[in-house]
C-alpha cells in the first residue's frame, strides 16, 4: 500500500510526465524499458540579465523541482554571476554552485521546506560579481541525479515485503572469546561516532548535546576562498604578493587569528581529533572558474605553503588544530580538481593530483611533523567505470603518494531513488550498500600491499545525495548512514575514522535534511539549542547513544546481513543491517538460554505505514526479534552478571596483490601468504567478483589444489553484480603460500582475493 507521500509523490511524478513535459525540450538515457528523463528545459528565451534582476519560472516548476538534483542556465557570459538566490525555497541563502563557465552555470537545487500549503511561484534572483556587470541567458533546465523513469517508482513508499511472513534468522554468539580485529577487542567507539562538524562552528549547546549521546566532531571544509579571501572581522583579507604574482601574502598570518572557533569549543571536543578539509585557492593562484579553487600548475608550491602557514597558524592562535587535513575536497572528480578537463589535451589530472597532494603534505610536515596529510577524499567511488579505469586511477594514486601522504580518504553516497537496493538488484541499482563498499575497499587495500603502502582509510562522508526532508528522503539518509557504519565497523584494521554527512545545524542551509535542528518559526535569533527544533534525523543520535564495549565473533547464514555485537559490562550488544529483500525475525534463544540473559530489549529506528517511526529501547521476544528491509536495529541481552570471556580470537586479513583481473573463460592464478598458518583456527576465502548482466555461472575454485564450493547466492539476479562472495575454508588446507586458482564464466572481473583468518591470540 503506497503510504499518504507516495500518493502526494505519484501525482507530482504524472503531472511532470502528463502535463508539465508537454510542450517542453527533454533529454533522457537508456532506451525501451530504461529510457528515463534526464533533463527538462524549463525556461527558454534569451534574456540580458543584470545584478539583482528576477527569472519568474513558469507556473508548476515549484511543484516539480524537488525531482530533480540541479538546475543550471546557458547563456553568455555566466562566468560573471556571483551567486544566485531561489525563492519560495533559499531567499537569501546561495545554494551550492557544482559547475561555472561562460556558458554553463550549474547549482544545486535546495533543499525544499516541509509545507502543507503550495508553494508561491518559483523566481531566481541573480547576483553578479560587479553591479554594472551583464550577462545573457538563453534557458534554463532542471537536471536529474537519476533519471526520472516514466512510470511512477513505488519503492520509496512501502513497507517493502510486508506482505511475506518474516523469516527467521539465528544470530550464533561466541561468549568464551572476545574478537580482536586491527590489534584490539575494543569497540574504538571515538572511530565511528561522529558528526560532519568541527570544535566550535556551532553554539556549545549543540555540543554539549552531541556529547551527552557519545558523538564527537568528524570532519569538516575549510575553504580558503571565502574563509580569509574575505573580511569576517577585524584583519584584513589575504592578498596576492606584489612581487610575486600567484602566491599569497603570508604576512597575513601576523594579523589574523585562526584560533577563534577553537577556543570557543566545549574542553571535551579540544581533546578529541578530527579531520579538515582544504578547499577553494584564492583565486589569484588558481584556475578560473572551473574546479572550485583548483591551483594552477605553476603555483602548486605556493598553494601548499598557504595551506602550511594555515595549519602552523590555527595551532598557534587556537592550541590545536585537525589531527587528519585532507588536501582537496572531492579531487577524484572534474568539478573539483580542474586538471580533469584537460586529460584530453594531453594534461595528466591524476598525476597533477598526486604531485599536488605530496607537495602539500612535504609543507605541512614541514612545519607541523604531527599532522597528518591525505586524501583525494573521492566522490563517485565506481571504480568499475571505464573496465576499471577509474579503479586504475585510484590505484596510481597509491603509487605516486607513496612516502609523502598518511592515509587516503574517500567518500560513498547512495543516489536519490535508491531505496529498497535489493528490489533493485535487477533494475540497475548501481550503489554501493549490496557489497560494493566492501568489494571496493578490499580492491584497494589489496594494492596497497601491492606496493607497500599500506595506510588507513577515512570516510569523511556518506549519506544519501536526496533532497528534500519526507518520510522517504529522511529514511534513505538514515538507512544509508546506519548501514555504512555498521559494515565500517567491521573494519577498525582499515578503517580510522567515519564521518556520516549529518550535522547538528546548517546555517547555510537552514532546512536541509541533513541537519539534525531546524529553526523554529516564532523568533528571529536562532544562536543556542532551544531556538531550534529536532528533525526525525536527530533520533541517529539516539539509536547509537551508548553503543559500545569489546567486540565478541558471531556467525549466522544470511545473505545481505550485518552483525557487529560488542558486551559492555551486564549486557550484549548488536547491531544489525538487514540489507536483504525480506523482513526477518532474529533468534537470539540459543545464545540467552546459555549465557542466562534476563531480558531482550530493541531500539528501533524505522520506516512503517509512510513515516520514519523512532522507538526508544524496549523489551522483545528474545526468539523473534523483528528486523524489517532496510533496517538497522540495536539489539542488546541483559545478564545477571559481567560476561567473562577467557581467550581472544583474532582475525588477519591477506590479500593477493592482483586486482581487477579480467576473465575469458580460462583459470587464473592468486597467491596469498599466510603467517603463522599452523595456529589458525578457522578460515573464509572472499572473492570480489563483477559481471554485467549477473554471475550465472558457478565461479570453480579451488586452494592449493582442493576444490572450494563458493555459493553464488542471487548474483545471477543482479543486472549489474558487483560484491564479494565468500567460501568456508578447511583449515587444513591452509598454508604458508596459498595458491589460489578461480575459473569465472566469461565478461567475470575478479576484483580482489583475500583469506580471512582466525587464530587464538597469544
Amino acid at each position: 500500500m503506497l503510504s499518504a507521500e507516495g500518493r502526494q509523490a505519484r501525482a507530482t511524478h504524472d503531472y511532470l510526465f502528463d502535463t508539465f513535459l508537454v510542450g517542453r525540450k527533454a533529454s533522457y538515457q537508456g532506451s525501451g524499458e530504461n529510457l528515463a528523463l534526464k533533463q527538462i528545459v524549463v525556461w527558454e528565451e534569451t534574456r540580458e540579465i543584470r545584478d539583482g534582476d528576477v527569472l519568474l519560472l513558469p507556473v508548476g516548476s515549484e511543484r516539480i523541482a524537488g525531482l530533480f538534483r540541479h538546475f543550471g542556465f546557458r547563456g553568455d557570459n555566466l562566468d560573471r554571476i556571483k551567486e544566485v538566490h531561489v525563492d519560495p525555497f533559499s531567499p537569501g541563502k546561495s545554494p551550492p554552485r557544482s559547475a561555472q563557465t561562460k556558458e554553463l552555470y550549474r547549482v544545486q537545487m535546495p533543499s525544499i521546506p516541509l509545507s502543507d500549503k503550495p508553494f508561491g511561484q518559483m523566481k531566481i534572483k541573480f547576483i553578479l560579481k560587479k553591479k554594472d556587470a551583464v550577462c545573457q541567458i538563453n534557458d534554463l533546465a532542471f537536471i536529474a541525479q537519476k533519471a526520472i523513469p516514466p512510470e511512477f517508482d513505488t519503492i520509496p513508499y512501502r513497507d517493502l515485503a510486508s506482505e511475506f511472513p518474516r523469516e527467521r534468522v539465528e544470530i550464533r554468539i561466541d561468549t568464551r572469546r572476545e574478537l580482536s580485529i586491527g590489534g584490539t577487542a575494543s569497540l574504538q567507539r571515538d572511530r565511528w561516532f561522529r558528526i560532519h562538524e568541527t570544535p566550535g562552528v556551532v553554539d556549545q549547546s549543540f555540543e554539549t548535546w552531541a556529547a551527552e549521546r557519545n558523538f564527537l566532531p568528524g570532519r569538516g571544509a575549510f575553504k580558503f576562498n571565502p574563509a580569509i579571501t574575505r573580511s569576517w572581522g577585524d584583519w584584513k583579507p589575504l592578498e596576492e604578493r606584489s612581487d610575486k604574482p600567484g602566491a599569497a601574502d603570508l604576512s597575513f598570518f601576523d594579523q589574523y587569528d585562526a584560533g577563534v572557533r577553537h577556543r570557543k569549543t566545549i574542553p571535551l571536543f579540544k581533546q578529541k581529533p578530527f579531520a579538515l578539509c582544504f578547499n577553494d585557492w584564492p583565486d589569484f593562484m588558481s584556475v578560473p572558474l572551473v574546479g572550485r579553487g583548483t591551483p594552477r600548475i605553476e603555483h602548486f608550491d605556493d598553494a601548499a605553503e598557504l595551506a602550511a602557514a594555515y595549519v602552523e597558524d590555527q595551532i598557534k592562535d587556537g592550541g590545536f588544530t585537525a589531527a587528519w587535513w585532507e588536501v582537496k575536497n572531492e579531487s577524484s572528480v572534474q568539478s573539483e580538481w580542474a586538471h580533469h578537463w584537460k586529460e584530453k589535451e594531453g594534461i595528466d589530472g591524476w598525476g597533477l593530483l598526486a604531485d599536488f597532494h605530496n607537495r602539500v603534505a612535504d609543507a605541512v610536515h614541514q612545519r607541523t611533523p604531527e599532522v597528518k596529510v591525505g586524501g583525494p577524499s573521492s566522490a563517485y567511488m565506481q571504480v568499475q567505470v571505464q573496465d576499471f579505469g577509474l579503479f586504475r586511477n585510484q590505484a596510481r594514486f597509491i603509487e605516486e603518494t607513496r612516502g609523502h601522504i598518511d592515509f587516503y580518504s574517500h567518500h560513498f553516497y547512495e543516489n536519490a531513488l535508491m531505496l529498497g537496493a535489493h528490489e533493485r538488484r535487477g533494475m540497475g541499482y548501481s550503489n554501493y550498500l549490496l557489497g560494493r563498499y566492501e568489494a571496493t575497499l578490499d580492491m584497494l587495500r589489496a594494492h596497497m600491499h601491492k606496493v607497500d603502502h599500506v595506510l588507513p582509510i577515512l570516510i569523511t562522508e556518506t549519506g544519501s545525495l536526496q533532497n528534500g526532508r519526507k518520510p522517504s528522503d529522511n529514511w534513505l539518509r538514515l538507512l544509508a548512514w546506519n548501514a555504512y557504519l555498521t559494515k565500517s565497523m567491521q573494519r577498525p584494521d582499515q578503517i580510522d575514522l567515519f564521518v556520516p554527512f549529518i550535522f547538528l545545524h546548517m546555517a547555510w542551509n537552514p532546512m536541509s535534511g541533513d541537519a539534525s535542528f531546524t529553526p523554529k518559526g516564532d523568533r528571529k535569533r536562532h544562536q543556542t539549542i532551544d531556538d531550534f527544533e529536532p528533525t526525525t534525523i536527530a533520533n541517529y543520535f539516539e539509536l547509537w547513544r551508548d553503543f559500545d564495549g569489546r567486540r565478541l565473533p558471531v556467525d549466522f547464514d544470511r545473505d545481505w546481513l550485518d552483525v557487529v555485537a560488542v558486551h559492555d559490562k551486564n549486557r550484549i550488544s548488536l547491531a544489525v543491517t538487514n540489507m536483504g529483500g525480506r523482513q526477518i525475525s532474529v533468534d537470539l534463544s540459543a545464545v540467552a538460554q546459555r549465557i542466562g540473559a534476563t531480558d531482550a530489549m530493541q531500539t528501533r529506528l524505522n520506516y512503517h505505514e509512510g513515516e520514519v517511526v523512532f522507538e526508544p529501547e524496549h523489551k522483545v521476544d528474545v526468539a523473534a526479534v523483528p528486523v524489517d528491509v532496510n533496517e538497522t536495529t540495536v539489539l542488546r541481552l541483559t545478564l545477571a552478571s559481567p560476561l567473562t570471556p577467557t581467550a581472544t580470537l583474532q582475525m588477519d586479513r591477506w590479500f593477493a596483490t592482483k586486482t581487477a583481473v579480467k576473465s575469458e573463460g580460462e583459470v587464473q592464478s592468486f597467491d596469498v601468504g599466510v603467517k603463522d598458518f599452523e595456529a589458525v583456527d578457522s578460515a573464509k576465502l572472499i572473492v570480489g567478483v563483477h559481471r554485467g548482466g549477473g554471475v550465472t555461472e558457478p565461479l570453480l575454485v579451488s586452494i592449493n589444489g582442493t576444490p572450494i564450493k563458493v555459493d553464488s547466492g542471487d548474483a545471477a539476479e543482479f543486472s549489474e553484480f558487483f560484491a564479494p562472495l565468500d567460501a568456508r575454508v578447511p583449515v587444513t588446507l591452509i598454508q604458508a603460500n596459498n595458491l589460489i586458482d578461480i575459473n569465472a564464466q566469461k565478461g567475470t572481473t575478479i576484483t580482489s582475493v583475500q583469506l580471512v583468518t582466525n587464530r587464538l591470540a597469544p
